[in-house]
C-alpha cells in the first residue's frame, strides 16, 4: 500500500500550473520527444508518437513566437490564424524575426540555426504537411498516409531540431537581452514608443 501511495503521489499532476501558454506546452512536446528519442525501446514501436511531439513542438513554439514578435515587428502574418502547416508558421515567423530585429538594431549571428530549421521544417512538411501522418494511419480521402517501405531517418532530424529549439526556445530572450528588457533598463511600452517617435 505504501509503494502504491508512492507511486500515485508521483503521478499526481498539477496541469494547471503547468499549462500557461503554448510555450509551457511545447516545451513539454519537446520534453516528450527527447524522453522517446533516448529510449531503449525499439525505434518502431514508438516513432510515430516521438514524430508527433517533434512537429507538434514546432507549431506551438512558432506560434507562441509568433504571438510574441508581432508586436515588435508590425507585422500581422499569421497571427490569431487557426493553422497547422508548418511552413506557412515559419515563414511567418521568419518574418517576424528578421523585422524585429531590423526594427530595434538586433544583432545576432543565427545563420546555423536559421539553416537547421529551415531545413527541418522543409523535411517534416513533405513528410506530415497537415499534422495528420504521424497520427492516423489513412487521410481524410482513406488514402494510406505511409507507403509499406518509407523509411525516415530520425537521427537526421534530431541533428536539425537541436538547432530548431535552440532558435525557437531563445529567440525571445536573446531580443529582450539585446533591447534591455531582460534587464528591466526599458520596458516594453518605451521599446515600442522609441520605433514610433524615430518613424515620425
Amino acid at each position: 500500500m505504501g509503494n502504491s501511495r508512492w507511486e500515485k503521489a508521483r503521478r499526481y499532476s498539477h496541469v494547471g500550473m503547468s499549462s500557461s501558454c503554448n510555450f509551457t506546452y511545447a516545451l513539454q512536446y519537446q520534453n516528450a520527444y527527447e524522453i522517446l528519442y533516448k529510449s531503449k525501446a525499439p525505434v518502431d514501436t514508438i516513432a510515430l508518437p516521438m514524430l508527433y511531439s517533434m512537429r507538434h513542438y514546432l507549431e506551438l513554439s512558432l506560434k507562441s513566437n509568433i504571438e510574441y514578435f508581432h508586436e515588435f515587428s508590425g507585422s500581422k502574418n499569421m497571427v490569431g490564424k487557426t493553422v497547422h502547416t508548418l511552413t506557412s508558421l515559419s515563414n511567418a515567423f521568419q518574418e517576424h524575426w528578421k523585422l524585429s530585429k531590423r526594427n530595434f538594431n538586433v544583432v545576432v549571428d543565427d545563420t546555423p540555426l536559421m539553416q537547421d530549421f529551415i531545413q527541418l521544417i522543409q523535411e517534416l512538411d513533405n513528410i506530415d504537411s497537415y499534422a495528420i501522418s504521424f497520427r492516423y494511419s489513412h487521410d481524410r480521402d482513406k488514402n494510406k498516409n505511409f507507403e509499406w517501405l518509407d523509411t525516415i531517418d530520425i537521427h537526421h532530424l534530431n541533428e536539425l531540431f537541436k538547432g530548431a529549439t535552440t532558435l525557437l526556445n531563445h529567440s525571445v530572450d536573446v531580443f529582450e537581452d539585446c533591447t534591455g528588457l531582460m534587464h528591466g533598463s526599458v520596458t516594453k511600452e518605451e521599446l515600442l514608443n522609441s520605433t514610433q517617435t524615430s518613424t515620425s
